[in-house]
């Protein structure tokens, strides 16, 4: 069974650097086998909107895409949220073993 869309933009986020809508969109639709149209882009902004309303991620960074004329955010996971996927297990918080 494979984790929920939410808490896999959150594993992505948790794995390294911010990363824009656009890409976290591309990525998540890719993993989920859903096309990239605008009920699915929609619906992963939806989910970055929420996260950002509860305090789990941030968006140091927009831009404006003259183009289409929307604005897109570059987003990072906060401390609270790494916090809340630990608590929830979505994220390894014990110390990997080495061998020496």
């Amino acid at each position: 069974m494979k984790l929920h869309m939410k808490g896999y933009i959150l594993q992505l986020l948790a794995e390294g650097d911010a990363l824009w809508d656009n890409d976290i969109a591309h990525r998540a639709l890719q993993e989920y086998g859903k096309p990239e149209d605008d009920y699915w882009t929609g619906s992963v902004r939806a989910i970055l909107a929420d996260l950002y309303s509860g305090g789990l991620v941030q968006t140091p960074e927009d831009t404006l895409d003259e183009a289409t004329g929307k604005v897109h955010f570059r987003y990072v996971i906060t401390e609270f949220g790494r916090q809340r996927m630990a608590d929830t297990g979505l994220l390894d918080t014990e110390p990997k073993e080495t061998t020496p």
